[in-house]
Formats: structure tokens, C-alpha cells, sequence
């Protein structure tokens, strides 16, 4: 099997949501001596292509979350190989279910398709505060902080993040990302944010976008 051969195969692991196999081609391909950050740009295809076949229609909740199943497993494998060769990532985000909301689902796969488009992805996991957001920014220095919520009550906490960032005085250190089953485009400027995502794919173009704000800002 070709290099090319081998990526076709990876990213119709990914597709086909074939967790173990998509694990076992990334080793194949960085065994092959292909770089980890051309791994990692055919994942980040495959991410747009999940996003655009559930977008349409084609595939349902279901096969995007075993495609992004798959993608994680995969991305375990390339990160590692990437951080050693000094690669660099197209960002870091820190993100995390709001306080009080313990739904995980949707957030997995927005992490899966992020880290598959080249980010360093930090979950903080769900019931998150508003002071450990705050925390791990001290911490970790990243460009994006993302909050989900996916009841009407917890999206309530958003504004909080905002708020905490500010009152720790690093609101305008970092782009602040939204989305969830309970937000909606609306509630950007209420709750503080900069930017939403209305479903997996659109959060890793928007977060893309935050990233060349951010480092814009920066410089």
C-alpha cells in the first residue's frame, strides 16, 4: 500500500466511523514516514466532509459521532508523534459543558472534529465553573475558551464565563466560543461571547476564524 493509499483508507475509516481500523491506519501512515501534520490535514478533511454529509442530510447524529469516535482514535495516535517533531497546532482550546448541565454527547464530537482539524483540544468535561474556565486559561494560554449548554436553565451560566474572564482580567486574552443545544446565534452578544457554533462543523470554521482574531490581536 502507497502513502496516498493508506491517507484514502484513513480518512474512509474516519467516514465509515471504523474506530479501531482508523487507530490502526495512523500508525501505519506516520510508520510510513508520513508527517504528522499531513496526517492531521486529512483528518481535518475528514472532519469538513462529516460536517457536510450531516449538514445535508446524508448521514444522521449516529454516524457523525462514530466518525468522530474514529477521528479521536486516530488523533491519539498523531499527537503524540506531532508534539515530539515540534509540529505546530492551528490553535488551543479549552472547552467544557457549563455548570449544572452533565450532557457530554454533543461536546465529544465537537473535541473530535477540533482536535481532527489540528487543534489542542483540552476537555474540561461537563458541570464545569465558571472559576475553573478562568483557571485553566491562567494555565494553558489558549485562544479559544468553549462552553456548551443544552438546557434552557444551564445556558443561563454562559454569561458567567464571560464575566469571570473579566473580572480576572483576562477577558481579552482569549476568544470565547458558544453553542449547545440550548444557544442559539442570538445569544452571542447576551451572553459575551465572540463567536457560535451551531453544530460541530461550524464550531471548527468559527473556531478557526476566532484563532486568526485572536493572534491577530495579539501581534
Amino acid at each position: 500500500m502507497t502513502q496516498m493509499e493508506a491517507l484514502d483508507s484513513l480518512q474512509e475509516a474516519v467516514l465509515d466511523g471504523e474506530e479501531e481500523l482508523a487507530a490502526e491506519l495512523a500508525e501505519q501512515v506516520l510508520d510510513m514516514d508520513v508527517s504528522p501534520q499531513r496526517v492531521l490535514d486529512v483528518l481535518s478533511a475528514a472532519a469538513d466532509d462529516l460536517g457536510r454529509r450531516y449538514e445535508s442530510g446524508e448521514y444522521f447524529l449516529p454516524e457523525l459521532f462514530a466518525g468522530a469516535e474514529a477521528m479521536s482514535a486516530a488523533v491519539a495516535k498523531v499527537l503524540p508523534v506531532l508534539e515530539q517533531s515540534g509540529g505546530e497546532h492551528k490553535g488551543t482550546v479549552v472547552i467544557g459543558t457549563v455548570e449544572g448541565d452533565v450532557h457530554d454527547i454533543g461536546k465529544r464530537i465537537v473535541v473530535a472534529m477540533l482536535s481532527g482539524a489540528g487543534f489542542r483540544v483540552h476537555d474540561l468535561e461537563t458541570d464545569v465553573r465558571a472559576s475553573l474556565f478562568v483557571d485553566k486559561v491562567r494555565e494553558l494560554q489558549p485562544d479559544i475558551v468553549a462552553a456548551s449548554a443544552y438546557l434552557t436553565t444551564t445556558s443561563q451560566r454562559l454569561p458567567e464565563i464571560s464575566q469571570a474572564l473579566t473580572e480576572a482580567g483576562i477577558r481579552s486574552e482569549v476568544m470565547y466560543l458558544i453553542g449547545g443545544a440550548a444557544v442559539s446565534r442570538e445569544m452571542i452578544k447576551s451572553t459575551g461571547a465572540d463567536g457560535y457554533g451551531e453544530n460541530a462543523a461550524e464550531a471548527v470554521s468559527v473556531a478557526r476564524k476566532l484563532v486568526e482574531q485572536i493572534r491577530s490581536k495579539r501581534s
